[in-house]
């Protein structure tokens, strides 16, 4: 019992100590069972696995390499108009009011020529958004070297797979490892296409009771929700947020500032009782309590790119318990 208490915090150590190292690896893996299928489906028409993965990713990338300049300037300028109300309070805490208008001076004996006056400094830019924005270039690194990843792993082909059966010695263990990786991969990969599907639809709602409302930006809000939406838990609770804070910006009622993330909420409700539990099917049977469990640590250990990962891993490893006899308790504490 000792030894593996040990074990077990060593590993989380090293998760924690080594994330610049396993988050896009992790990441890379997420998204080669969401993509190995095209690649397969190219190969079956004649096309060299190396040709197919640079299809593949490319026509992945292409899109967002086009719309990354627009979409930065527009978030740029959206997290600036966020801060208003915080500088607001900051001014209003500070006691910067306007002083009361003094009594008239008497005119002078002679016009003189106006001083020229000096332009009127601009509001400091908060430091969250400094850090936000600052961000930015190590966000586009990482996506580089998990695109660099995932292109490598597409264009070995089934390299990969044959390695993890070699690896194995009797037969046994070698069927099980294949049936491992070939559910592994057809859950994360139904995973994120029906999340994607359901997050599409939850954005369209949601960029449609913003207009309704007469929110600004109500396509942004959308696509928001669409992102942040494969984050669990932390995603709602971040649009929520958001939605308050442009609230004070764009409205002056209390009712009117709550009103948006309410139905931020009603949407997200409506999506989590009724159309997740039917588009995900029997497949993915997890309990909400382990889901938590598993999105608090994942975020723990690293953080958001964690969150994202927390329910495929998950996945993975009730899969494992469900096929690996000795892994028998992750299935079961796992499991609805």
């Amino acid at each position: 019992m000792g030894v593996n208490l040990v074990a077990a915090i060593l590993t989380i150590a090293a998760l924690a100590v080594g994330r610049e190292f396993f988050i896009p690896l992790a990441m890379a893996l997420c998204f080669h069972a969401l993509l190995r299928p095209v690649v397969r489906k190219l190969e079956r028409l004649g096309v060299p696995s190396v040709l197919g993965a640079t299809v593949v990713v490319l026509s992945l990338v292409s899109d967002f390499i086009d719309r990354a300049p627009i979409s930065i300037e527009r978030a740029r300028d959206r997290i600036k108009a966020m801060g208003l109300p915080f500088r607001r309070m900051s001014d209003a805490a500070a006691g910067n009011v306007p002083s009361p208008t003094p009594p008239p001076a008497p005119p002078p004996a002679k016009p003189a020529a106006p001083a020229p006056t000096a332009p009127a400094p601009q509001p400091p830019v908060p430091a969250v958004v400094t850090q936000i924005l600052g961000r930015a270039t190590i966000f586009v690194a990482g996506v580089i070297e998990v695109l660099l990843l995932l292109y490598l792993m597409l264009a070995a082909g089934n390299l990969l797979f044959r390695k993890l059966v070699k690896v194995f010695p009797g037969p046994d263990e070698k069927r099980t490892v294949s049936d491992v990786f070939h559910e592994t991969e057809a859950i994360v990969a139904r995973y994120l296409v029906v999340t994607a599907l359901i997050n599409i639809g939850q954005g369209i709602a949601v960029a449609f009771a913003m207009w309704a409302i007469g929110m600004p930006d109500p396509l942004m809000w959308g696509l928001l929700t669409f992102a942040l939406e494969f984050i669990p838990y932390l995603g709602g609770a971040s649009m929520v947020g958001m939605l308050l804070i442009t609230g004070f910006t764009a409205f002056t009622g209390v009712g009117k500032i709550l009103l948006a993330p309410a139905l931020y909420l009603v949407v997200t409700t409506i999506q989590n009782n009724v159309v997740s539990p039917y588009a995900y099917g029997s497949r993915l049977k997890l309990s909400p309590l382990a889901v938590m469990i598993c999105v608090m640590f994942w975020w723990f250990v690293w953080g958001i790119p964690g969150v994202f990962l927390s329910i495929p891993i998950a996945a993975t490893m009730k899969v494992l318990g469900d096929q690996v006899p000795k892994l028998g308790a992750l299935s079961e504490l796992l499991g609805e």
